[in-house]
């Protein structure tokens, strides 16, 4: 076979890797039982693992009235969790913190087989040390499984250029199918680099790559489509509405809400994307990934990444690969080509992009990791074999240490001793890899040449630790419940307030706890026959009422302008009986960037009436029972 097969794996590797999964998941899983949920997602998990029509239908709420603004994929199985388990914070957030230890092993795999055990395990390390990783991970987030699935596609991908056999393409097509399911147009990105690498490089005839990439989109397309053929084909009148779209449509909220939108695209969903709006840049967009937002998150590596890109492409223009077979080298320069075009994807999608959050950053991840390992082990080659090449590896690591500096002193304040650690050890790395590089040149003697190579390994291991204690440091932030772990906008690191503003936008102000604490004993002592308990004018605040086991109806989804209720809907439910109690801003409320889209809170205001006393700072309590009044 042209790659590594598992027998050529030492006997460290695998116990080295298990290590690095654990350290990893334990970081990872640490207090995650008293992590805060996503009010949105959190609502619908619970919701959906209350009732089975809502878990198929994907609801915010229990009575299958109004559908999230995302595909259902990764909050059912965040719901069948809760449902088997029981409804908590660890049970919602358990299937994210394995997605996040399965994409550690399976990167490990794929990279073991491009380029070696060694450049696996630096890989693994790599994408377990990578802040935006952990914080993601105790998240409800979809990112997490839909990076797990991409690389899970990238495995069957390599598979499949190796050996040109057409069932690991057709696995890949269902991986970025399910992938689609999770974070829908998302999941379909790995397709550019994938199917550009399996042109030019899978190990059968042109045309029968074609034929192979075109079955493969079409299963893709097919398991990509179940959930929004399902939507079509159930008449409107008999499924909840679809929030995320202006016309009840999934393909309005799918490709119009969730894709176009993102680009500033006019089209049929919502007008604004969610709430806050658009975050801006303050920079060029192709500056954006080496910001203060993202590259502490996901950037720690990119000298190591871009100067073994550099060693790569030496070893290639000198004949380093003339020693293998061809097949291992087309299986080698597949890999470095997919890795390559999907960072150069995953970037692009997202620094042109009108709203650009920080933990989207994510899907670089493992092309980062990956592109790390591999470029760990071509500078070692390089430097083992002597030349002006040998310098490549002391300069990646003066490099990778200036760049720790530059972008610690932009946070100062947060672990203070960080920089100084990794500069001065840094500095040993880079000094003992020169001494020791030196000392091997060309008539050493051979004693000599043996204590450089000891010499040597000292200085990659100190190399090793002064790469990796910046991200390890950022990461291990995630334990101490200071860091900027938000479920909303979730970043590792420091929690400075010009951090804080940088990274978190300010989400719209949900009921105060006082406020929810007295509409709840007002529901308590005063039960109604009603279908709905209460109407809550945007679907996050739904949350609190959710999760007490009210039903309650959500009006104007996550944005709070979607017309899923219309003034004549709510005339028909308090008609019939199916609605009293309705919530409506009050005069304090502030943070909303929506107007009362379906004019919902108009004809609250002039077809109920206020109760009495239950007029808090933010909202105002209404009974609209025909006739009644308290």
């Amino acid at each position: 076979m042209p790659w590594s097969s598992p027998a050529d794996q030492p006997r460290w590797a695998r116990p080295a890797l298990l290590l690095v999964t654990a350290v990893a998941l334990v970081v990872h899983a640490w207090d995650v039982h008293r992590m805060q949920l996503h009010l949105y997602y959190e609502t619908a998990v619970k919701s959906m693992s209350s009732d089975w029509t809502a878990f198929l239908y994907g609801t915010v709420d229990p009575a299958a009235t109004l559908t999230m603004d995302k595909l259902p994929g990764v909050f059912w199985v965040q719901a069948l969790s809760a449902r088997l388990f029981g409804f908590s914070s660890w049970s919602v957030l358990l299937p994210q913190l394995l997605a996040g230890a399965v994409t550690i092993l399976v990167l490990y795999s794929v990279v073991r087989r491009w380029t070696g055990p060694t450049a696996g395990l630096i890989a693994a390390a790599v994408y377990a040390s990578t802040p935006i990783v952990a914080a993601l991970a105790r998240t409800q987030i979809p990112d997490v499984m839909l990076v797990m699935l991409t690389v899970l596609a990238a495995d069957a991908w390599q598979r499949a250029v190796a050996n040109g056999r057409l069932r690991w393409l057709l696995l890949c097509g269902v991986w970025l199918g399910l992938a689609f399911q999770t974070k829908m147009v998302h999941g379909w990105a790995a397709w550019v680099p994938f199917a550009l690498a399996y042109l030019a490089f899978a190990a059968v005839p042109v045309w029968r790559r074609i034929a192979h990439l075109a079955a493969a989109g079409a299963v893709t397309l097919v398991l990509s489509s179940v959930w929004i053929v399902v939507m079509l084909a159930i008449p409107a009148s008999r499924r909840p509405y679809i929030d995320g779209s202006m016309d009840n449509s999934p393909l309005s909220m799918v490709f119009g809400y969730n894709a176009f939108n993102r680009y500033g695209v006019s089209n049929a969903g919502a007008e604004e994307l969610g709430v806050g709006g658009p975050l801006g840049k303050s920079h060029s967009p192709w500056l954006y990934m080496f910001g203060d937002n993202v590259a502490p998150q996901v950037g720690w590596l990119y000298p190591v990444v871009l100067l073994g890109l550099v060693a790569a492409l030496v070893a290639a223009r000198r004949g380093g690969q003339a020693a293998d077979t061809a097949g291992r080298t087309r299986v080698v320069w597949a890999g470095y080509a997919m890795w390559v075009l999907l960072l150069l994807t995953q970037t692009t999608a997202f620094v042109v992009s009108v709203k650009p959050h920080t933990f989207y950053l994510l899907c670089v991840a493992p092309a980062v990791a990956a592109l790390a390992g591999a470029g760990a082990v071509a500078l070692w080659t390089a430097y083992r074999q002597g030349g002006w090449r040998q310098w490549l590896l002391p300069l990646t690591v003066a490099a990778s240490v200036a760049w720790v500096a530059y972008l610690s002193g932009h946070f100062s304040g947060f672990y203070p001793w960080l920089a100084p650690a990794v500069l001065a050890t840094g500095a040993v790395a880079t000094l003992v890899l020169a001494v020791a590089g030196l000392a091997r040149r060309d008539g050493a003697s051979g004693w000599r040449r043996a204590g450089a190579a000891r010499t040597a390994a000292v200085g990659a291991a100190l190399a090793v630790v002064a790469v990796l204690l910046a991200p390890a440091a950022w990461t291990a932030s995630v334990t101490d419940n200071l860091s900027l772990v938000d479920a909303h906008r979730p970043a590792a690191g420091p929690t400075s307030r010009e951090v804080a503003t940088v990274l978190s936008g300010r989400m719209p102000r949900v009921l105060p706890d006082d406020e929810v604490a007295w509409l709840q004993h007002f529901l308590d002592t005063h039960p109604t026959p009603e279908k709905y308990d209460i109407a809550i004018p945007w679907a996050p605040q739904s949350n609190p009422f959710v999760l007490a086991g009210r039903t309650v109806l959500p009006v104007g989804g996550f944005t709070a302008q979607v017309p899923n209720v219309t003034p004549s809907r709510f005339a028909d439910l308090v008609e019939r009986g199916e609605l009293r109690y309705a919530l409506v801003d009050g005069p304090g409320a502030k943070g909303m960037v929506t107007t009362d889209y379906p004019g919902y809170a108009a004809w609250v205001q002039l077809s109920c009436v206020p109760v009495p006393g239950y007029s808090g700072s933010l909202y105002t309590l209404y009974d609209c029972r025909p006739g009644r009044s308290i």
